[in-house]
């Protein structure tokens, strides 16, 4: 992440100084693309530092099922009846 950093911050100082020698339409959008990378790039550091916290409290005789997003499941009853059938 810190060579994403650093090559954002020389396309930033590149692209201002086109700016500044050549004021057109072209380097102005490429000064702003060049600095929202460079922001983007210190806020996706910052969200990655966060940890996801997950608790979950299962009673006797249950399942717990934990993900980072949506899980749809099917009858787990289901299973479990077929595998008593068989014994």
């Amino acid at each position: 992440m810190l060579i994403i950093k650093i090559l954002s911050v020389f396309a930033f100082i590149g692209s201002l100084a086109w700016f500044i020698s050549t004021p057109d339409f072209e380097p102005a959008i490429t000064t702003i693309t060049s600095l929202s990378a460079f922001i983007v790039a210190w806020f996706v550091e910052n969200k990655r530092k966060q940890k996801s916290t997950q608790e979950q409290t299962v009673g006797n005789n249950s399942v717990g099922i934990q993900s980072g997003g949506d899980v749809n499941i099917g009858n787990i009853r289901l299973k479990q009846e077929t595998k008593k059938d068989a014994e």
